[in-house]
């Protein structure tokens, strides 16, 4: 079987605009039909079908949300007792579990309505990432350093360590340090933010959940990159049916451009998702995903044997004694940073042009272009249908300027933003800025607006396309691809 890159892959999705331009284009004989059954030929259930699954399979794949709540990672449902001496039967999933699957289907939903944003996101992350790393391979020996990767970056990025403050013991023996050792390896990985907690005995603990590799000493956390690895749940199975059926489709529709046959609307839009998806999973290639395990260090070790005492508590039992840190986790998109995205444009002059040494609003501006380069593309690949057959000339016309009105909204905040960042003769006074602020909040409703548009269009012009459409490549028929 022949394997695509990730690269080939984003490459013939943006190339393939170019050739399908031509096929679906105006002709005075073409024959339009309807929703057609399946037959021999394609059907318009079969073209359905093989997008939203890419959609559906794509957005759960491409979504690494950071690690939940400790409530969310329990999972705990409603039950129901039937009789005495037989287990209760789970009925109905609790509050915090419903939450849990309620942020990974809205999540998954934005994501394929407006996947240049699931872009910025991953850029953002993977340039913090990448600078955490950086920092901490230039505070540490090489020896040391060389043990830990993007993927221990992206693990403590998304709330995956807990450092908590252990009181300094006496020196133990060796069998005791052989009791501490055990200990230390049965300590249980759960979750939570900063704050001062009070154990059973009247002790306070200092519990902090870092997010930078920076902030933890290498003699602290020892992971190796397997471990981690292993956390994640991203699974073959998945994984291979998102591939084989992006590139299914990516073959299908520039062999069907070569050769002068018509795709639907849905294909397009279809295509412009997938090179969405596929830059998104580069910049989340060593993130584990879907991870509900935290690792547990302290940050003072026993005199003369350098592991945590055995009478601290573990997190589990912190977790217990405080409610609130029930509820404590890493957001994945903070409204400042996602309106950061938007807006904060910084000038690359201002700061040093090695990535290492990078600041927040260098991170936050190469994050931003990777929104706008992706928003353009992932809209100019829709604009590849400008000729194309209608259901009506009202509705070419309604594809045409809500895929240009998008365009150009999409870009208003960049102007705004270099314009005032470029050019120092503009009034700095409150009416001024309040003015930029209604500008772009006015360009974003007209974004989403017409966004919403070309979504609708994409299914009502399943009701009326050229015969071509339905007409099959029998060659196509041999490569894999689920149907």
């Amino acid at each position: 079987m022949i394997s695509f890159s990730p690269r080939v892959l984003m490459l013939s999705a943006m190339s393939s605009a170019t050739v399908l331009a031509q096929s679906n284009s105006t002709a005075d004989n073409t024959t339009m039909v309807g929703w057609v059954s399946p037959a021999p030929r394609r059907s318009t259930w079969s073209i359905i079908w093989s997008c939203l699954s890419i959609f559906i399979v794509c957005s759960w794949k491409c979504v690494h949300l950071n690690i939940p709540t400790h409530q969310e990672i329990k999972g705990e449902w409603h039950t129901m007792q039937i009789c005495k001496g037989v287990p209760d039967i789970s009925f109905w999933p609790k509050s915090p579990l419903r939450r849990k699957w309620r942020r990974k289907i809205l999540w998954m939903t934005f994501i394929a309505v407006a996947p240049e944003f699931g872009v910025a996101m991953a850029a953002m992350q993977y340039m913090e990432a990448r600078r955490q790393l950086a920092s901490f391979t230039r505070a540490f020996p090489g020896e040391i350093a060389q043990k830990y990767t993007m993927a221990h970056a992206f693990y403590v990025q998304m709330g995956g360590v807990v450092i908590y403050d252990a009181p300094l013991e006496q020196p133990l023996t060796e069998e005791e340090s052989a009791t501490s050792v055990q200990s230390h390896e049965r300590m249980s990985t759960a979750s939570r933010d900063s704050e001062d907690l009070v154990s059973s005995h009247g002790e306070t603990w200092q519990i902090k959940m870092v997010q930078s590799l920076s902030n933890i000493p290498p003699d602290m956390f020892r992971m190796p990159e397997s471990e981690i690895r292993d956390l994640s749940k991203a699974d073959f199975i998945t994984k291979a049916f998102a591939i084989t059926q992006c590139t299914w489709l990516v073959v299908q529709s520039i062999s069907r451009g070569v050769q002068g046959y018509s795709i639907s609307q849905l294909e397009l839009a279809t295509l412009a998702f997938i090179f969405c998806a596929i830059v998104m999973h580069i910049f989340w290639w060593n993130k584990p995903f879907d991870v509900e395990t935290r690792r547990v260090v302290a940050r003072t070790a026993s005199q003369g044997t350098g592991m945590p005492s055995p009478n601290i508590p573990s997190m589990e039992d912190l977790v217990m004694s405080d409610e609130k840190l029930l509820q404590k986790r890493v957001k994945d998109l903070p409204l400042d940073t996602f309106l950061a995205l938007i807006y904060d444009m910084v000038d690359f002059e201002d700061y040093d042009k090695d990535l290492t040494s990078a600041s927040q609003p260098l991170r936050l501006n190469l994050a931003s272009i990777a929104l706008y380069l992706t928003s353009t593309g992932f809209l100019a690949i829709h604009l590849a249908a400008w000729n194309w057959e209608f259901p009506s000339l009202v509705i070419r016309s309604l594809w045409r300027w809500s895929n240009l009105g998008a365009l150009l909204t999409s870009l208003l905040p960049l102007v705004f933003n270099l314009l005032q960042k470029y050019f120092r003769f503009l009034p700095e006074n409150a009416f001024f800025s309040y003015t930029i602020i209604l500008m772009g909040l006015l360009s974003l409703l007209a974004y989403i607006v017409s966004r919403l548009v070309v979504l609708i269009l994409t299914f009502y012009c399943l009701s009326s396309m050229p015969e071509s459409a339905y007409d099959t490549l029998d060659w196509l028929a041999w490569v894999p691809h689920f149907s």
